[in-house]
């Protein structure tokens, strides 16, 4: 991901009118447009003056609109050629045939864009930080809640202190009280709405907490507010694949936390099927003693 967008923002946003901000904030929205739009198109979209729109690409340090565009293009291009990818894939799909093919094809393209976003050093770190904090917490919204509810399920599994934030956000508060710097948040933001976001990682730097923002949306404050950012997209738009690249994420993250602390992971899952059998016997006994009392 290249980085000169979010680095012009971050030292250039404090000089930008209130009009300006509310450009860069559409062109973060919707950098597909921004990138194929011409400087009045822009501003008709966004609802400013063409003059807004130079002013702010100067602001930013860009000596033309076209490297403008091309900083904004290769920042969120991962993003922008899911958008093309499912253009094309509409123009293509005219059966059912053609469709389970392609529905095929999208879910094979989703994990090649997963692959080349993750490297091998993430996933070794995100494991250590699996098996190092003292309490990982957790939390998704939308179709984040599943890799998140599916991360804290297994990871208890493995012997790891690992809570899910409630969905109750007057709730969240209560719960996140005793985080501190020894413990680690993992996010997943796949909702349409952001105002849950902010909370979480404004009280994690505070607290010095090692954090993980994993989203379908590139945007340059989602990569600032974070200790780690990774972009692991849904799929491509007109397919119900939304959860299946989430998940899979998921399930690397738990495959490498096998794969590299093995022989505390098979402990861990040996003392648990001990804890079943005991807890299933026990319960075989109550009831056979409640079986009692009612003849």
């Amino acid at each position: 991901m290249g980085t000169d967008w979010l680095e012009r923002l971050q030292a250039g946003e404090s000089e930008l009118s209130r009009t300006e901000r509310d450009l860069v904030s559409y062109i973060n929205n919707h950098p597909e447009f921004a990138v194929s739009l011409t400087q009045l198109k822009l501003a008709e979209a966004a609802g400013v003056s063409k003059p807004v729109v130079i002013s702010c690409f100067r602001k930013l340090g860009f000596v033309d609109y076209r490297s403008f565009q091309n900083s904004i293009e290769q920042f969120f291009s991962t993003q922008i050629d899911a958008l093309r990818a499912s253009e094309r894939m509409q123009d293509r799909v005219h059966s059912v045939e053609e469709l389970i093919h392609e529905a095929a094809a999208v879910d094979i393209r989703s994990l090649q864009r997963l692959e080349r976003s993750i490297s091998a050093q993430t996933l070794n770190d995100l494991a250590s930080r699996c098996f190092s904090a003292r309490t990982l917490y957790l939390f998704g919204e939308g179709t984040g809640y599943y890799p998140a509810h599916y991360l804290a399920q297994r990871l208890r599994r493995y012997g790891r202190q690992a809570l899910m934030v409630t969905q109750d956000p007057s709730h969240r508060p209560d719960l996140l009280h005793p985080m501190g710097s020894d413990d680690v948040l993992f996010l997943f933001h796949y909702s349409d709405n952001d105002a849950w976001l902010w909370p979480l990682l404004d009280l994690a730097r505070k607290r010095s907490v090692w954090t993980l923002l994993v989203s379908a949306t590139i945007h340059p404050d989602y990569v600032a507010g974070a200790s780690c950012f990774l972009h692991v997209p849904r799929g491509e738009f007109q397919f119900k694949n939304s959860i299946a690249v989430p998940m899979h994420f998921a399930n690397l993250v738990l495959l490498a936390c096998e794969l590299i602390y093995r022989n505390e992971v098979k402990e861990q899952l040996t003392a648990l099927e001990s804890t079943r059998g005991a807890w299933n016997r026990a319960s075989g006994k109550n009831i056979r003693k409640q079986g009692g009392k009612d003849a």
